[in-house]
């Protein structure tokens, strides 16, 4: 019997780290009235970088680690409709609802009415666009597999600056997720969950992703826009990610947890962050911007990990859409975990 490879957890620690960006990202632009921050300023750049790379570095290991292509049609449909469909009309529903009461009691920046929910199936509510684009992302690969993954990209980028160019909003995201979800298909192909980064390799990276994104941050090309700066944030991340699982310490397995409760995370977080902003604001009277920031992102992390970890705990994770991807880890005793370490 071969022994078992041992679980390379730097992807779960990379999806820590991005998911940490996009609620501090959110929490953010939230305080700055739903808007980017002053353009001239360090958070405006702090700002554009993030935004550059982080929706990007989900779809790329979305494709990464994509493997339905070869499954059956029934297997396919099936998993799609548990994973993706189900998780996106659960929370736009929910996370909707709440928006509406929110807003009347003035407790978020906008306020939108039950008609707009009704509205999710051509129009996603934000933040869910990604499971929106990612599920159409998903039928376009298995259904044109046979298509080489260069030319669906190429296809892809194509679409993408036909709808930018004829402001077309909800087609251009799944454009956007699709170039690169197959962006991760190419990059498995070609065997990038091999390679390894050195701490010379990472600082490198840095460097010319600051470069690259300070260049396009100051002739203010859109943010959406720069593909060099968000495939170098990737593998900047991915690179951070593998030089901090060298080391087991608390925070690399802080992260590693976020990553692994980062889908709960992500379609919780905007409720949390409004929640955290209100008691913060009219509880607390709390008026400092960097308090505020610190605050909202803090509980926007906190809150829907918690609130995922008890869901699986309790056994009704699945009736409340949210993925069994730390199941086992949060369900097994100690010893079992230690055991499930190797996979």
């Amino acid at each position: 019997m071969e022994p078992k490879k041992q679980r390379d957890d730097s992807y779960d620690v990379a999806k820590g780290l991005c998911i940490v960006l996009v609620v501090f990202g959110h929490a953010e632009r939230g305080l700055n009235g739903s808007g980017a921050p002053p353009h001239f300023s360090l958070m405006g750049f702090a700002d554009y970088a993030i935004y550059t790379f982080h929706m990007p570095f989900f779809f790329f290991v979305s494709g990464l680690f994509f493997s339905g292509q070869n499954a059956a049609p029934t297997d396919f449909f099936a998993k799609l409709g548990k994973n993706i469909a189900y998780p996106y009309l659960f929370w736009s529903v929910l996370h909707g609802s709440l928006m509406v009461m929110m807003g009347h009691l003035g407790l978020t920046n906008t306020t939108i009415d039950f008609t707009r929910v009704l509205g999710i199936l051509w129009s996603p509510i934000s933040p869910f666009w990604f499971l929106y684009a990612l599920f159409f992302c998903q039928i376009a690969t298995y259904m044109f597999v046979w298509i080489p993954a260069l030319v669906r990209m190429a296809f892809a980028l194509t679409l993408f600056v036909f709808f930018y160019l004829y402001s077309q909003p909800v087609p251009w995201d799944v454009a956007y997720g699709f170039v690169y979800f197959t962006l991760g298909i190419v990059a498995k192909q070609y065997g990038f969950q091999q390679q390894r980064y050195t701490m010379g390799t990472s600082l490198t990276l840095m460097a010319v992703f600051a470069i690259s994104t300070g260049l396009s941050w100051q002739i203010e090309i859109p943010e959406r826009l720069p593909f060099l700066s968000a495939i170098l944030g990737i593998l900047l991340i991915i690179a951070i990610s593998q030089g901090l699982v060298i080391r087991e310490n608390a925070i690399s397995l802080m992260l590693k947890t976020l990553g692994q409760l980062s889908v709960g995370i992500y379609v919780m977080h905007i409720i949390a962050i409004g929640f955290g902003r209100a008691v913060a604001v009219k509880l607390f009277h709390v008026t400092d911007m960097a308090s505020l920031l610190a605050t909202t992102t803090i509980i926007g992390i906190a809150l829907p990990a918690i609130v995922q970890i008890a869901a699986i705990r309790v056994g009704i994770y699945e009736w409340v859409a949210l993925p069994a991807s730390a199941y086992r880890r949060y369900k097994v005793g100690p010893s079992e975990q230690r055991e499930n370490r190797l996979a």
